[in-house]
């Protein structure tokens, strides 16, 4: 069952790398159906014509898609009325799945160790430096072989 976990983030973090370019690129500050439809000489009114929508409906999802409150579907009427395509994904903030997986393995191994440690330390028993590294790096690969239903759960 996990190498079908970890085929599926290999594979989806081979499509989300394809987009990785657009990341730079910034929405116009009219919006895109505003910004396409004006760089296409295309009125309101025969865009609304097109996907059958009044002249100011129309204005009123430009102005949705610069507030955030228009919806996905809506988008895509209105880019079948310019001749286009919505382009939507969800994007890392950092890295790949993968890198974001691994952070999240050290992240709880951590946390675990420190709770230890510090029972440890009550007891006056604390553990060397090099041997907390190195028990942390065992949870981790831990956590990333059995990827437990709880992996992203606080602690």
């Amino acid at each position: 069952m996990t190498w079908e976990k970890d085929l599926n983030i290999q594979q989806l973090d081979e499509t989300i790398s394809k987009f990785n370019k657009l990341i730079l690129v910034s929405a116009p500050s009219s919006g895109w159906i505003n910004a396409i439809r004006n760089t296409l000489g295309m009125s309101a009114r025969t865009l609304g014509e097109r996907i059958g929508l009044s002249q100011p409906r129309i204005a009123l999802m430009e102005k949705g898609e610069v507030d955030g409150s228009i919806s996905i579907k809506t988008l895509e009427k209105a880019a079948q009325g310019l001749g286009c395509r919505v382009v939507f994904a969800l994007i890392p903030e950092s890295g790949t799945l993968q890198e974001m997986r691994g952070k999240q393995a050290l992240k709880k191994a951590r946390q675990i160790n420190q709770y230890t440690e510090l029972h440890m330390e009550l007891e006056e028993q604390a553990t060397e430096d090099n041997f907390r590294q190195q028990s942390i790096k065992m949870m981790a690969d831990d956590y990333l072989r059995k990827w437990p239903r709880d992996f992203w759960d606080d602690l």
